[in-house]
């Protein structure tokens, strides 16, 4: 079924509340003192979103999604150009992506904060 536009406009305005920054890791290339190339890495912000975040626990986001991974986030937004192992910062707090899945009316990020990510 195809969702007309209106009605995703509604969902957008409605439900996408929270500012979200995808960050990425780009890599850089310079020259040192001695002319040998260095290469290196720096978080630049790949794009700004807004969406809907919430809190969920690993056993349900698997339940729901049939996904075998470590996620207790879920955003969902109307489009994005983050992908796996991006990170979404929210509220100062940085997430590694672990999953997208697209459907008709919006995409829905899987989302974990652990490993580096500790605070």
């Amino acid at each position: 079924m195809e969702i007309p536009n209106l009605f995703k406009q509604v969902i957008k305005d409605t439900f996408y509340d929270k500012q979200l920054k995808i960050m990425t890791t780009e890599k850089q290339q310079e020259k040192d003192e001695e002319d040998c190339i260095i290469e290196t890495e720096k978080d630049i912000v790949k794009e700004t979103i807004k969406g809907n975040f919430q809190f969920s626990t690993i056993e349900k986001i698997q339940q729901e999604y049939g996904k075998e991974m470590v996620a207790e986030c879920i955003v969902t937004c109307e489009d994005t150009k983050a992908t796996v192992d991006d990170v979404l910062v929210y509220k100062d707090k940085e997430y590694m992506i672990k999953a997208i899945i697209p459907y008709d009316s919006h995409k829905t990020i899987l989302l974990h904060r652990g490993g580096d990510l500790d605070e």
